[in-house]
């Protein structure tokens, strides 16, 4: 299958505001040549990511602010991302997550990190695959994370929610094999961005550690193996590792080591 060419088409970012979704909507238009819909819910951020990649190539970028949280969120970004062209990417970047034991999350805030990271990419990913599969021609890319595929204990709910998206997409690309539709997931440890600091995981892995991948090379990663159809990609050697460790040990064992990488 001959790798994807972004050059002049349509792509749907989510999360675009800061952290790895603006990488990745950097990269499509300065290094890809794809036009742009960027969309979170900062605009100020987003109309200065408009300015900056207008100014340096020709891509066409538009702004959507939305907060996928919301109900009816997902589909106003479909509406308002498909009257601005024929869309033929989409990236879900848009992710929260939080930091402790499960019980010390407010019920509000464990719902809000599912709304985003589970119900959000589901719903856009269906209402933009149902105009995709017509055209016989799209391509989806769902940013998961190593938690998706073992308990990741102190970041629970986060861990569930990417586990089903991570499910998810993978049962799509079997369902619809062949059809000209293109489904991949990008499933990163560690990175070094403003959701570190916002969940509170700062504290136990800082900004310069080690385990925390930069978003530009991360960004990097991921739209080398989106280009190329790879149904999931686990970046960094370290991570590579773990995931082969975690798929032949047993389960208690892999519970215990994840566990112990982020108890407080």
């Amino acid at each position: 299958m001959r790798p994807i060419d972004f050059t002049g088409k349509l792509v749907v970012v989510t999360g675009a505001s800061s952290g790895l979704g603006r990488e990745i909507a950097r990269t499509l238009a300065l290094s890809e040549g794809a036009d742009l819909v960027i969309a979170a819910r900062r605009q100020d951020r987003l109309e200065a990511l408009k300015a900056e990649l207008e100014s340096q190539c020709r891509a066409r970028v538009h702004v959507v602010v939305v907060d996928l949280s919301t109900p009816d969120g997902p589909e106003r970004l479909f509406r308002e991302a498909s009257a601005r062209g024929e869309v033929f990417g989409l990236v879900n970047c848009a992710g929260i997550t939080f930091y402790g034991r499960t019980m010390e999350v407010p019920l509000e805030r464990s719902l809000q990190i599912v709304a985003v990271n589970q119900i959000a990419i589901m719903k856009l990913t269906l209402l933009f695959l149902g105009a995709f599969l017509p055209r016989g021609t799209g391509a989806i890319l769902s940013i998961t994370s190593v938690a998706a595929f073992v308990p990741w204990p102190f970041q629970n709910i986060y861990s569930a929610a990417k586990s089903a998206v991570q499910h998810f997409m993978e049962g799509l690309a079997h369902e619809y094999k062949g059809s000209g539709v293109s489904f991949s997931t990008f499933a990163p440890g560690g990175m070094a961005t403003e959701m570190l600091a916002l969940s509170g995981l700062d504290r136990k892995h800082g900004m310069d550690s080690p385990f925390n991948m930069h978003p530009a090379l991360s960004a990097r990663k991921a739209l080398t193996a989106f280009k190329r159809h790879k149904l999931c990609r686990v970046p960094g050697i370290l991570n590579r590792m773990g995931m082969i460790i975690f798929k032949h040990a047993p389960r208690a064992f892999s519970w215990w080591a994840a566990a112990g990488n982020l108890a407080p």
